[in-house]
């Protein structure tokens, strides 16, 4: 091989390394930010209904436009989702999908431009996995004034499964109807909603039901500028995904409004907004009504999940058959009682272990990995940090993955069958350390840069 030829294969293969290295990072990024926002798609909510409303500020108040005015303040966006295309025309729209964006050795180049790749494709995935689990990612393929519904396989399936007519059109209709807050769809077909016109008996089925197509009660805020007193509730709506294939756009209609409260006074019915402020205090409202939203977080998680907890720790032995504590059966058996435990509160850390498995630990460190660690891997020592202690699944895990590098190998992979077989019922490794509240050992304990493989730290730093 020339040298020209082994330097642009030494080039190549750092390239690869950059984007398996980004990758890695992505993913983990993800696991993290998931397992410290349990709650991360409400986060993402406010921030959609933060962004709804300040682009309905900027419609009311541009006066140019003639419909969207403090009288009727709703407007219907667009939030545009990368889809692609390609696939679709090759394939048929049944085919196409969500990009979140791509990573290639010129986007993680360089730390800096790295972490802006990642941080967009992060924001990204976030966003459009928030509104496509808030509606049930349902899809419809718009081609003209044509619409063709697509749901995912296994609610198609149940969907189809359902024998009746209008019984499968009614399940349809609630798997496609857009979330909602402080509002429902009525869909009033030809009708002119003359005074005391009685509806139909469509729309006042519809009617009955309109409490069922609200997920969230109407959000009120209240609030005073310049001795005017305001009290209104907002309408957030976020309708399935359409991909357009005329022009090639995909997006999620979010319809944004506020609806004023009307005040009475001497049976007088006083419909006031801000119409005829000052601009100075227009914008006071819109910043006050900005403010109250980055506050609605802690009243869209469920209540007893936002409430103060208390930390109680229970000292318990539990007696399983032996067959249950084979290294083939301890992930099942610990996700069970890890389960179980659950029900009655959040279960912050988890050890377990048999009477008497303890042993010493080493006075030096471990020629193969470089920690220092007992037999059993229930105790180990990682250099520049503080002893951990794992139990249950998570030594046979460790040990597993030590025995790979006595054989040599400097990386294990994460679909190993062995180690497949020892994480049990959990699907990865990160998940058993992450469910059984050992995350922070894991970080320190494992390297997972290369996606795909883990190894212990201190092994790759001696190698």
């Amino acid at each position: 091989m020339s040298a020209l030829s082994s330097k642009n294969a030494r080039t190549n293969a750092d390239k690869e390394t950059r984007v398996a290295r980004a990758v890695g990072a992505l993913e983990m990024a993800l696991v993290d930010y998931e397992a410290e926002h349990p709650h991360w798609r409400i986060e993402v909510l406010i921030s959609l209904i933060r962004w709804s409303v300040r682009s309905l500020q900027h419609y009311i108040e541009d006066r140019r436009d003639r419909e969207i005015t403090w009288e009727q303040p709703f407007v219907e966006l667009q939030y545009p989702i990368e889809w692609d295309w390609p696939a679709s025309r090759m394939q048929g729209d049944e085919h196409g999908r969500i990009l979140y964006g791509s990573i290639d050795e010129a986007n993680v180049a360089g730390r800096r431009l790295a972490v802006k790749t990642l941080s967009q494709i992060m924001t990204r995935a976030m966003n459009a996995c928030t509104l496509g689990d808030m509606t049930n990612w349902a899809r419809f393929s718009k081609r003209g004034d044509h619409y063709t519904p697509y749901l995912p396989l296994e609610l198609a399936e149940e969907l189809n499964a359902i024998k009746g007519k209008r019984a499968r059109r009614q399940v349809f209709e609630e798997l496609t109807r857009p979330f909602s807050i402080g509002a429902g769809l009525v869909d009033f077909e030809t009708m002119e909603l003359r005074e005391n016109e009685s509806v139909s008996p469509q729309v006042a089925a519809q009617l009955a039901e309109l409490p069922n197509a609200i997920d969230f009660p109407a959000i009120g805020f209240s609030g005073e500028v310049n001795g005017r007193r305001f009290d209104l509730s907002l309408v957030f709506l976020i309708h399935p995904l359409i991909t357009d294939q005329v022009e090639e756009k995909a997006y999620h209609p979010i319809t944004v409004g506020l609806q004023f409260e009307p005040e009475i006074v001497e049976n007088k019915v006083i419909l006031e907004n801000p119409a005829e402020w000052s601009r100075k205090d227009r914008a006071k409202f819109w910043k006050e009504l900005l403010e109250a939203l980055d506050k609605l977080t802690d009243e869209l998680i469920p209540k007893e999940e936002s409430e103060e907890s208390v930390i109680i720790t229970v000292n318990a032995q539990l007696k399983v058959p032996v067959s249950r504590w084979k290294p083939e059966n301890r992930g099942s058996t610990m996700k069970m009682v890890t389960d179980a435990l659950s029900a009655g509160g959040e279960v912050t850390g988890i050890q377990m272990r048999t009477e008497g498995a303890g042993d010493q630990m080493r006075s030096d460190h471990c020629p193969v990995c470089g920690c220092t660690h007992d037999r059993s891997f229930t105790q180990v020592v990682v250099s520049g940090h503080e002893p951990i202690t794992i139990a249950g699944v998570l030594p046979d895990i460790l040990r597993c993955v030590h025995a790979a590098h006595e054989k040599g190998l400097p990386r294990l992979s994460t679909k190993d069958d062995e180690l497949l077989r020892l994480c049990g019922g959990y699907s990865h490794p990160s998940k058993a350390f992450y469910d059984l509240g050992q995350r922070e050992a894991y970080k320190i304990i494992f390297d997972t840069s290369r996606r795909g493989f883990i190894a212990m730290r201190q092994f790759i730093a001696r190698s």
